[in-house]
């Protein structure tokens, strides 16, 4: 239930700059996907989003009005900040198509590796509450048809030039998360069947196989010395 007195809130708000209450807001979603990760959206509670974000119930009101909106904005956020950082891997990488690739994918294999346990919440949620996630689900289609769009441009110039094979870019971004995802996912029992003793050497190595495996896709006649 929303707190009836905002006296105190709106006096400390007053002073508060954009930066400021942006910063707040971005505290109070990356506390609430914590409580969705440990307790699952059933279990989550607005009170302990609060208090993880240091923050007072006011102030967390003043930006998200229900726990459903607060989770429609963890998941939106996860999308953007996923949708950034490929397209900026992309823009910034050097001219070829391969090494495009390969940096869009080590960079969705690096996000997945940062947020596992999210993804694993999110698998789990929509399986318990397909409904939350009909909102989500038509945007996450149109940023997904809005990547493919320009990749699709790239790999059909590359494909025209001979350097790769054709392929639909979509059936590419579906092989690309399929594989990182399988991996990080198995990867704790993986881990520990295989005695790796150093973290950051298996973790290196997997994302080079998996950048090897997508790329021979494209181009099954290079080498491995070529990617």
């Amino acid at each position: 239930m929303r707190p009836d007195n905002f006296v105190s809130f709106f006096e400390a708000n007053a002073f508060m700059s954009d930066k400021q209450k942006d910063s707040k807001r971005e505290e109070i979603l990356k506390a609430a996907e914590q409580e969705f990760i440990q307790k699952g959206y059933d279990g989550a509670r607005i009170m302990g989003i609060a208090e993880r974000a240091g923050v007072g119930h006011p102030l967390l009101y003043y930006h998200f009005k229900t726990k459903k909106e607060l989770f429609n904005n963890v998941v939106q956020r996860k999308i953007g900040l996923l949708r950034r950082a490929i397209m900026v891997s992309w823009d910034e990488a050097d001219g070829t198509a391969t090494n495009k690739l390969s940096s869009i994918i080590g960079e969705h294999f690096d996000f997945v590796k940062d947020n596992v346990d999210y993804l694993r919440f999110q698998f789990q949620e929509i399986e318990r509450h397909p409904e939350l996630f009909e909102e989500i689900r038509e945007k996450a289609r149109q940023d997904i048809a809005n990547m493919t769009e320009i990749l699709q441009k790239d790999l059909d110039s590359a494909a025209a030039e001979r350097s790769i094979e054709a392929i639909d870019a979509r059936t590419l971004v579906e092989d690309i998360i399929a594989l990182n995802l399988f991996f990080h996912l198995t990867a704790p029992t993986l881990h520990k069947i295989e005695c790796h003793t150093n973290d950051n050497d298996y973790y290196e190595r997997r994302k080079k196989e998996n950048i090897t495996l997508i790329l021979k896709r494209l181009n099954p006649k290079a080498s491995d010395t070529n990617f």
